[in-house]
C-alpha cells in the first residue's frame, strides 16, 4: 500500500469538495504493522501538496521520521482517535459547514429521517471544546468512538474514522450531505422520522 499516494489523492478530492482547506482540516492513515501514521502537514493547501510533504510519525515515540513539512498541529487528535479503534486505520478531521454548525451549537446529531445516518452513523455525539493542537481537544473522544465512527468537536469541527481513507471519506461526505438536506427540509416543514422498527429491519438485513 502506497500510503503517501493514497493520502495525497484523497486530500485533494476533499479540498475540491470544501471539506479541507490550507488552514483547516487534516487527514491521516495508519500503518499498524510498522506503527507509522501518515498525516497531512501543517499550513499546506491540499491541492498543491506532494507526497514528499506528507508527515510520517512514529506513533509510539511521536517523532516525525519522514516528510519535508512539519506535521499537522492536530496529530494528537488523529493518534488518540485511531488508537481507540483497532478496526479503523484512517481519520479525517474536517470543518465542513453543516457538521461544524452543529459543533458550534455543541449539539449531537440524532436523525431518524435518513436510512444512511440512522444505520451507518447512528447518533453522532459532541464532546466539549478542547484547545486545538493539544490532547485537550480529544477529552472524551476515545470513549465516544467506541459507539460511533464520527464525533463532533465542540466549537471546532468533526472527526471521522473508518477502515480506510476511501470508506472514511465516503462516510463523512454522506453524513454532511444528509445533514444539509435535513436543514433544507426543516426550512420547508417538519421532517418525518423513519419508524424505529423499520430501522432495525434495515440493520438486520445488512448485518449492521
Amino acid at each position: 500500500m502506497d500510503y503517501k499516494k493514497e493520502l495525497v489523492a484523497t486530500a485533494r478530492i476533499l479540498e475540491d469538495k470544501g471539506f479541507l482547506t490550507a488552514l483547516e482540516g487534516n487527514i491521516s492513515v495508519l500503518d499498524r504493522e510498522k506503527g507509522l501514521l501518515y498525516i497531512s502537514p501543517t499550513g499546506q493547501r491540499k491541492q498543491t501538496m506532494s507526497e514528499d510533504m506528507v508527515a510520517v510519525m512514529n506513533i509510539e515515540t511521536d517523532e516525525q521520521v519522514d516528510g519535508t513539512w512539519k506535521v499537522s498541529s492536530e496529530y494528537l487528535l488523529h493518534k488518540i482517535a485511531l488508537l481507540s479503534r483497532p478496526d479503523c486505520n484512517a481519520a479525517i478531521h474536517s470543518h465542513c459547514l453543516y457538521l461544524t454548525a452543529y459543533a458550534f451549537l455543541n449539539q449531537p446529531i440524532d436523525m431518524k429521517n435518513s436510512n444512511n445516518i440512522a444505520v451507518l452513523a447512528g447518533t453522532i455525539p459532541c464532546i466539549p471544546y478542547g484547545i486545538p493542537g493539544t490532547a485537550d481537544i480529544a477529552n472524551g473522544l476515545a470513549e465516544q468512538l467506541q459507539r460511533t465512527n464520527m464525533c463532533l468537536l465542540g466549537n471546532h469541527g468533526v472527526i471521522c474514522i473508518d477502515k480506510s481513507l476511501l470508506t472514511c471519506s465516503g462516510l463523512l461526505e454522506m453524513v454532511e450531505k444528509t445533514v444539509q438536506t435535513y436543514e433544507i427540509a426543516r426550512s420547508i416543514g417538519t421532517p418525518v422520522a423513519i419508524p424505529e422498527e423499520k430501522i432495525e429491519l434495515i440493520k438486520k438485513a445488512h448485518n449492521y
